[in-house]
């Protein structure tokens, strides 16, 4: 999505930003996103968040009371979701796959009744692993956004 709006200097500093780094604009500042950014129901909830935003570069916005917080996913996940998925939340994929997996594998056990609570269970465990392991991998703080405003 290119930018040709009043915002074309915030947008090129999305543009510049890394990959799942989030950065906070504060709403005393940045009362509202602009234009370019449209609500979207696609994306992680996140704790005291109202609403969620996706925009050019693939920027994709939390709003709270106070605050936006803004990341740069490699994949719009409104335009390519199972794209999304494969690179910036593999840990969704991976967890299906293995619950699926140990489905199938203790369907062909005695108890054929707990294969699918089984494949759940260790859907559920991959996806709490994957979580904390990319929490590892990634820095979940939040840096103070120095970015050009718009009008």
């Amino acid at each position: 999505m290119e930018c040709n709006q009043p915002c074309q200097d915030f947008c090129k500093w999305i543009e510049s930003l890394p990959y799942h780094q989030k950065y906070v604009l504060w709403k005393k500042d940045y009362p509202h996103m602009p234009q370019c950014f449209k609500l979207t129901l696609l994306g992680e909830s996140v704790p005291g968040s109202k609403r969620q935003f996706r925009g050019v570069y693939e920027a994709h916005v939390h709003e709270f009371d106070d605050r936006w917080v803004l990341h740069r996913d490699k994949v719009n996940a409104d335009i390519n979701p199972l794209n999304h998925l494969f690179n910036d939340a593999p840990e969704y994929v991976l967890s299906a796959v293995v619950g699926l997996v140990t489905s199938l594998l203790a369907r062909n056990q005695k108890d054929r009744k707990n294969a699918l609570l089984a494949g759940w269970a260790v859907s559920a465990f991959m996806l709490l692993l994957g979580k904390m392991g990319k929490s590892i991998d990634e820095d979940e703080r939040e840096f103070e956004a120095d970015a050009p405003r718009w009008s």
